[in-house]
C-alpha cells in the first residue's frame, strides 16, 4: 500500500511529538509525510525538523504567509504543500 499524508500544524509543539511518534512506529509508512508548518510561534517547526534529519520521508513545509485562524486556514496549508 502506497500513500502520501499532508497534515496542517499550528503551535502544535504540545501534541507533535506523539503524532510524529506514532506515524514513526506505524508498520506501513507513508511514501511521503508532508506537514505543513502554518506560521507557528512555537517550537512545532523545530520539533517536526529534528524527525526529518531521521526520516527521508517526512518533510516540513513552512507557510510564513499569516491567515486568518480559521478553518479556511488547513485549505491554505494543504495547498502550499501540493505547490
Amino acid at each position: 500500500m502506497k500513500y502520501v499524508l499532508i497534515t496542517p500544524a499550528h503551535n502544535e509543539e504540545a501534541f507533535i511529538r506523539k503524532t510524529l511518534a506514532s506515524m514513526v512506529a506505524q508498520t506501513v509508512p507513508p511514501e511521503r509525510w508532508i506537514i505543513v508548518d502554518d506560521s507557528s510561534t512555537d517550537r512545532t517547526a523545530e520539533i517536526v525538523q529534528r524527525y526529518t534529519r531521521c526520516h527521508s520521508w517526512i518533510e516540513l513545509v513552512r507557510q510564513t504567509q499569516d491567515h486568518d485562524r480559521n478553518f479556511a486556514s488547513k485549505s491554505h496549508a494543504v495547498n502550499t504543500s501540493l505547490n
